[in-house]
C-alpha cells in the first residue's frame, strides 16, 4: 500500500474518514424527516424535538476541544473506534425512549459526546496530516460523505419510517455505526504518514528530503496549544466565519422541510427537495476544496458564502416548486463545500501537529452556531408560525462571515509581509 505498489496509503485514510463522516452527518442529516414522525407519534412540540438536536450541538461544542487535544495524544484510531461504539449505543437507546428527558439524554448528551470522536475532527484531521499538495482534493472526497450520507439517509428514512417507524430507523443507524466505523478504523487508520516511513502525498522520506533540500513539507512540528489558539487573531477570524456559516446551513437542513410545507409545498415535494439539496451538496463538497488547490482558499470561501446569501432570499420566497428548486440549486452547490474549504484552510494556517486542537476549537464554534440557529428556528416558529426571521438572521450571519474571511485574508497578508521584512 505504498508508492511501489501503486496505492498511496493515504487514500485508505480517506476511506476511513469518508465512512465516519458519512455515518455521523448522514444519520444526523435525516433528523429533519424523522422529527415529523416523532412529533406525530409522541405529541411533543417542535421546540422540544428540535431542542434535542440543539442540546447535541451544545454538548459537542463543549467537549470537542478536549477531544481534539486528546486525539493529538492518543491517535485517531482509538478516537474513531470509541466514537463508533458510543454512536451506535446512543442510537440503540433511542429505540426505547418514552420521555423528552430520555430523548435529550440519548440524542443530546450521549450522541453529542460521540460526535466529537467522529464527524469533522478525527477523520479530516488525519486526512490533512496525510496530504499537503493534494489536501483540498483529499478532503473533498472524505467530506463529500457528509452530504452524500445525508441524502442517502434522508431517502432511505422515508421508506424506513413507513415500514419500521422511527424507532426501527434508529436501530438500523445503530448497527451501521458499529459496523462501518469501528471495523475500518481498527484495521486501516494510521495517525500520520511518518508511521509508515512516508511523507504527505506519498513520497518516501529519503526522496522528499532530496527533493526539498531538507526543508519540511509544512509546519507539522509547530505546536498549537489551546491557549495559543485562543490568542491568535487569525484563529478568531476563521472561527467566527465558520460559526455563522454552520449556523445558517444547519438551520436550513433541519427547518427547510417544515418551512416549505408551511409555504404550501406538499410534504413529499419538500422532502424530495431536501434530498435533491443533499445530492447537490455532494458536488459542492467535491468541487470547492479541489478548486481551492488552484486558487486562494479564502477567495473560494467568499464566493461560496455569497451564493449562500442569494440562496437564503430564495428560500424565504419559495412558495412554488420553481423557486424551491432554484433555492435547491444555489444552496446545494454552495453550502457543504465550505466545510472542506475551512478544514483545508485551517490545516494551511496552523500545520499538522496541533491540527486536532485547532479543528476541535473550530468545531466548537460551528456546533454552537448550529445549536443556536436550530433551536431559535423552532422557537421562533412556535411563537410566530413562520421561519422567516431565522432565515433573515442567517443571511445577516453570512454577510458577517464574508467580512471575517476578508479580515482573515488581510491578517495573513500582514504576517507574510512581516516575515519577509525579518
Amino acid at each position: 500500500m505504498d508508492k511501489k505498489s501503486g496505492i498511496f496509503y493515504g487514500w485508505w485514510i480517506v476511506l476511513v474518514a469518508f465512512l465516519s463522516v458519512g455515518i455521523t452527518y448522514g444519520t444526523k442529516g435525516a433528523f429533519g424527516v424523522i422529527q415529523l414522525s416523532m412529533l406525530k407519534d409522541l405529541g411533543w412540540t417542535r421546540a422540544q424535538v428540535a431542542g434535542a438536536l440543539s442540546a447535541n450541538m451544545f454538548i459537542y461544542a463543549i467537549v470537542v476541544p478536549f477531544t481534539g487535544r486528546i486525539m493529538d495524544k492518543i491517535g485517531v484510531k482509538a478516537t474513531l473506534a470509541f466514537g463508533g461504539f458510543l454512536t451506535g449505543t446512543a442510537y440503540y437507546l433511542l429505540t426505547v425512549i418514552k420521555t423528552p428527558f430520555q430523548f435529550y439524554l440519548c440524542y443530546g448528551v450521549i450522541l453529542g459526546v460521540a460526535g466529537t470522536c467522529m464527524g469533522m475532527v478525527p477523520g479530516p484531521t488525519a486526512v490533512s496530516r496525510w496530504f499537503v499538495k493534494k489536501r483540498g482534493r483529499a478532503l473533498a472526497i472524505a467530506l463529500a460523505a457528509s452530504p452524500l450520507g445525508s441524502a442517502l439517509f434522508t431517502v432511505l428514512s422515508k421508506d424506513w419510517l413507513n415500514t419500521i417507524g422511527w424507532r426501527g430507523t434508529f436501530r438500523i443507524m445503530a448497527i451501521m455505526s458499529w459496523v462501518l466505523v469501528i471495523i475500518p478504523a481498527l484495521l486501516l487508520m494510521r495517525n500520520k504518514p511518518e508511521d509508515l516511513g512516508l511523507t504527505p502525498d506519498g513520497e518516501v522520506i529519503a526522496e522528499a528530503a532530496a527533493n526539498t533540500a531538507s526543508k519540511p513539507i509544512d509546519n507539522y512540528e509547530e505546536e498549537w496549544t489551546l491557549v495559543k489558539v485562543l490568542k491568535s487573531p487569525k484563529a478568531w477570524a476563521l472561527f467566527l466565519a465558520y460559526f455563522f456559516m454552520a449556523g445558517n446551513g444547519w438551520a436550513q437542513a433541519v427547518h427547510q422541510v417544515p418551512h416549505l410545507v408551511n409555504n404550501g409545498i406538499s410534504k413529499g415535494d419538500a422532502t424530495n427537495a431536501l434530498a435533491a439539496t443533499m445530492f447537490l451538496n455532494v458536488i459542492s463538497m467535491l468541487a470547492w476544496p479541489a478548486i481551492s488547490d488552484y486558487i486562494e482558499r479564502k477567495k473560494a470561501i467568499i464566493i461560496a458564502l455569497s451564493l449562500q446569501i442569494v440562496g437564503g432570499f430564495m428560500l424565504i420566497n419559495a412558495t412554488s416548486m420553481g423557486m424551491t428548486y432554484a433555492f435547491v440549486f444555489v444552496a446545494g452547490l454552495s453550502y457543504t463545500g465550505c466545510y472542506g474549504l475551512f478544514s483545508a484552510l485551517a490545516a494551511d494556517l496552523f500545520g499538522r501537529k496541533g491540527l486536532g486542537t485547532v479543528s476541535g476549537v473550530m468545531a466548537t464554534f460551528g456546533s454552537l452556531g448550529a445549536a443556536v440557529a436550530i433551536y431559535l428556528g423552532a422557537y421562533i416558529y412556535d411563537v410566530t408560525k413562520s421561519y422567516n426571521i431565522i432565515w433573515y438572521s442567517g443571511i445577516a450571519g453570512l454577510i458577517l462571515a464574508v467580512i471575517f474571511t476578508v479580515i482573515l485574508g488581510r491578517l495573513i497578508d500582514v504576517k507574510k509581509t512581516n516575515n519577509l521584512s525579518v
